[in-house]
């Protein structure tokens, strides 16, 4: 539960300061994976996380694409 507990600590700190955030949610495996569907990473633009949805491989990926992946609104 701590882990939720920093995400929604992120999350309310970026909207107060007028920040966007993108929320990554584990939906589906295949195989081998560190995290289960339902694993979460709350991303702020100037590169503040929380949360985890890897052991660490996938993480700086997404800081990178999370805004282009999102510019058009939610995906799965």
């Amino acid at each position: 539960m701590k882990e939720l507990e920093q995400i929604l600590r992120l999350w309310a700190s970026a909207e107060s300061a007028g920040e966007s955030a993108v929320l990554a949610t584990v939906v589906k495996t295949s195989g081998s994976s560190y995290r289960l569907p339902g694993a979460r990473l709350l991303v702020t633009p100037t590169g503040e996380r929380a949360g985890s949805v890897s052991g660490g491989c996938l993480e700086d990926d997404l800081l990178k694409k999370a805004w282009w992946f999102t510019q058009n609104g939610a995906v799965l």
